[in-house]
C-alpha cells in the first residue's frame, strides 16, 4: 500500500494485520486504546516498492506522513501520541543502510 496515493484524502488510516474484527470495532468505537506497531516497513512510493529486496530487512525508505511520522518498522502510535519504549527503542533501524 503506497500511503502517499490517498493520505490526503483521508482523515485516518486503520490496518489489520490479522487482528481479530471485534478488536478492531473495539478500537474505532473508542472502547479500547489502540497500541500495536507495525510489523512492516510501509514504502515510501512505488520506486521504493519496485527496488526493494523481498530478502533484507529495513531495505526500504519507508513512507512519511504528512504529520512528520515516518512508517517504519516497529513504529506505532496510541491516543498520547507516538509509541516510544522498551520495544520501539528495540527494534529501532540501525543508521547503517541496506547493500543494494
Amino acid at each position: 500500500m503506497i500511503f502517499a496515493e490517498f493520505e490526503k484524502q483521508v482523515n485516518g488510516i486503520v490496518v489489520g494485520f490479522g487482528t481479530q474484527h471485534h478488536a478492531m470495532f473495539n478500537i474505532l468505537s473508542g472502547a479500547a486504546e489502540p497500541a500495536g506497531l507495525l510489523p512492516v516497513q510501509m514504502p515510501a512510493n512505488m520506486q521504493t516498492v519496485e527496488m526493494q529486496f523481498e530478502d533484507v530487512p529495513h531495505d526500504m525508505e519507508p513512507h512519511f506522513a504528512s504529520e512528520g511520522n515516518k512508517y517504519d518498522f516497529a513504529y506505532g502510535l496510541s491516543w498520547k501520541g507516538v509509541i516510544s519504549d522498551a520495544r520501539t527503542n528495540k527494534y529501532k533501524k540501525s543508521k547503517t543502510p541496506a547493500v543494494k
